[in-house]
């Protein structure tokens, strides 16, 4: 919906930010540059620039990552190093992917390290091998080319030296969202765990690893190996191999003639197993729901008969989706997240979710499906989106697993209801703790956090804004911070799609980072950019940076990022922001993105976001297709 322009003096308790500043003749915000004082500017002039990824580093200092046409518009004292990427071929791309290293408060860009011009569009992701908070481990990237994507390993980490070339680059064939997601972690030992192929096809996706080197990897217990006589064996461990030395593994999501994700025996495929909260499912294997009977690698097709137990059968595409990937830094211990498609008893089309566990040397250690296993199925489409480690270990020695999914569509067999988590440290007052009102055709987020251990759950939430009309009941919350806001608890208020990007952070104190995009946002009190009540005016489509509490029960910080406009007049176009990074940062959080140009290339109608304190090498407004960087105080 169109909404005009309000004078930014009438409505700033609605669209700035509380911090008090002074304010230049335009209205935007100005400041001293105190790193306590919000910062959030456009940034890259002409160069079409859009920042992908941003990471704090614990000695001090940000790494911006993204790509753009050129890095001209950086300040001419910034030391440029270009990246000796060998092994990464021109794509005809017409972009540099680079990474920035700027100050803690964002206001200097002290060095950029570029790829050649051509061979990726943009550098990704940047992950480091350390703990986070640790000192910096070594520094690995990817991004994206025409083949799929590469994943590198730099000489330098930013902390001790700058990287002057990649040590050793891998480049993954991938498609479709497995191209533009990338999931891949590093361990604490540099071994790389990374998704190639292209999900929901008939073609192939898997799961493999590189060594240190950045070599293909040996995982002793996955069930799939390939060995240096060229042939591929199916069984475990790898050393037992009887078709030649075995030189990768890999966990293979194509069902057909593949049993990487299914038991093998009778006794697994009939055992009943924890479900994580409280009650139990059946199998050992996240793939035993689809099937009649166990795997037999002697006879596949014997064994690929459904329906399952409960009625479900494998889906229209027989190749599933790798969808997160995370690693634990300590025990180099393996989280899967996926889906696959699914065909319900009557024949809907229907895709499901689970999450799988693994040691460093492929053991299995559990799995989880995320809602209960009942006879009445799931009708909503479920998907896990990003995996994080959180380190805090408050309930084991080994912390916990936090997990980011989305569901499609409503049902009373959902993601875990928040409230209704049976283990005895829950609070039983989840932010969100289900799915509300009539609206079906919709997309939301849900977090869960797990143990490591054994995947039993401890906290749940729904992410799920509100639309323009909801009607939303109860009284306003209590809690200073929620800025009277109603409790997404009371009355049953029509939810409205929320879709959340694949980022997900922890930060030391357990406190959990998303980012996504929602209609009427819930904001807090010292939001940067406040979304408008209802009772205060229309509400727009907007990207949004957010903060949990670690049990999930409330939030730390929550802010809008996006065009200003006039909650009260519709009509009039406004600008938008697509939050692509965040991060952790010391009192606070970091975030970066872009801001996009209209359907014919030209810069889109509509007033800025909020500018704050914009950093001399960025900008107060846009020019082009612009990265947007910031950094939002708020107490942890």
């Amino acid at each position: 919906m169109k909404i005009q322009l309000l004078a930014l003096h009438t409505f700033a308790a609605l669209l700035l930010p509380l911090s008090a500043h002074a304010a230049d003749a335009t209205g935007v915000p100005t400041g001293s540059g105190d790193p306590k004082v919000d910062v959030l500017a456009y940034a890259g002039g002409a160069a079409n620039v859009r920042f992908s990824c941003v990471q704090a580093l614990a000695e001090g200092g940000v790494l911006i990552a993204g790509g753009a046409d050129s890095l001209d518009w950086l300040p001419a004292a910034t030391k440029k190093i270009a990246l000796d990427a060998a092994g990464l071929a021109a794509s005809g791309t017409g972009k540099i992917g680079f990474i920035l290293l700027a100050g803690d408060d964002l206001k200097t860009v002290t060095a950029a390290v570029a790829l050649p011009k051509d061979v990726a569009r943009e550098i990704r992701w940047v992950k480091t091998t350390n703990v986070p908070g640790g000192p910096t481990g070594e520094v690995f990237i990817s991004g994206t080319n025409v083949e799929g994507y590469f994943i590198a390993k730099l000489d330098g980490n930013f902390a001790k030296a700058l990287p002057a070339k990649c040590a050793w680059v891998f480049q993954v064939k991938a498609k479709r969202d497995i191209q533009e997601t990338q999931p891949w972690d590093v361990g604490g030992d540099g071994r790389v765990v990374f998704a190639s192929g292209e999900a929901h096809s008939y073609d192939w996706a898997d799961v493999q690893r590189l060594t240190p080197e950045g070599k293909p990897d040996v995982v002793e217990n996955w069930r799939i190996h390939w060995t240096d006589s060229g042939s591929e064996w199916q069984g475990a461990p790898a050393s037992k191999c009887p078709q030649g030395k075995a030189v990768r593994s890999g966990i293979v999501f194509k069902i057909q003639g593949r049993g990487s994700l299914r038991s093998w025996t009778a006794e697994d495929y009939t055992a009943k197993i924890p479900d994580g909260n409280g009650g139990t499912k059946q199998g050992r294997w996240p793939l035993d729901y689809y099937f009649a009977g166990p795997w037999n690698p002697d006879d596949p097709k014997s064994s690929e008969q459904g329906p399952g137990y409960t009625g479900y059968r494998w889906g229209r595409n027989p190749v599933g989706h790798p969808q997160a990937i995370a690693i634990d830094r300590r025990s180099n211990d393996i989280y899967l997240g996926a889906n696959n498609q699914s065909r319900l008893p009557k024949g809907e089309p229907d895709f499901e979710p689970y999450v799988i566990a693994f040691t460093r040397d492929g053991r299995q250690k559990w799995w989880q499906r995320l809602y209960p296993e009942t006879t009445d199925n799931s009708t909503p489409d479920q998907y896990v989106d990003a995996l994080a480690i959180d380190y805090t270990a408050p309930e084991a020695a080994e912390g916990a697993l936090v997990v980011l999914a989305r569901c499609h569509g409503n049902n009373v067999v959902n993601l875990w209801n928040g409230g209704k988590i049976a283990h005895p440290k829950n609070p039983k007052n989840a932010f969100q703790n289900s799915f509300t009102g009539k609206n079906g055709n919709i997309h939301i987020g849900w977090l869960g956090r797990m143990t490591l251990a054994a995947g039993t759950m401890l906290h749940a939430t729904y992410i799920a804004e509100w639309g323009d009309a909801s009607k939303l009941g109860g009284k306003p919350q209590t809690d200073p911070n929620l800025d009277g806001w109603p409790s997404p608890n009371d009355g049953w208020p029509d939810v409205n799609t929320t879709k959340m990007r694949h980022v997900l952070h922890v930060d030391a104190a357990g406190n959990i980072y998303v980012a996504g995009t929602g209609r009427r946002v819930i904001t807090t009190k010292g939001a940067h950019q406040k979304m408008p009540k209802p009772a205060e005016g229309e509400s727009r489509w907007a990207d949004f940076v957010r903060v949990y509490a670690r049990d999930l029960t409330t939030l730390k910080y929550s802010s809008i990022v996006t065009g200003v406009w006039d909650p009260a007049v519709q009509g009039a176009p406004s600008s938008e922001v697509k939050i692509e990074g965040i991060y952790p940062a010391k009192g606070g959080v970091i975030l970066c993105g872009y801001a996009p140009l209209d359907k014919a290339g030209a810069v889109k109608a509509g007033p800025d976001m909020p500018v704050t304190n914009p950093p001399a090498w960025a900008a107060k407004a846009r020019t082009a297709e612009m990265g947007v960087i910031g950094r939002f105080h708020f107490a942890q």
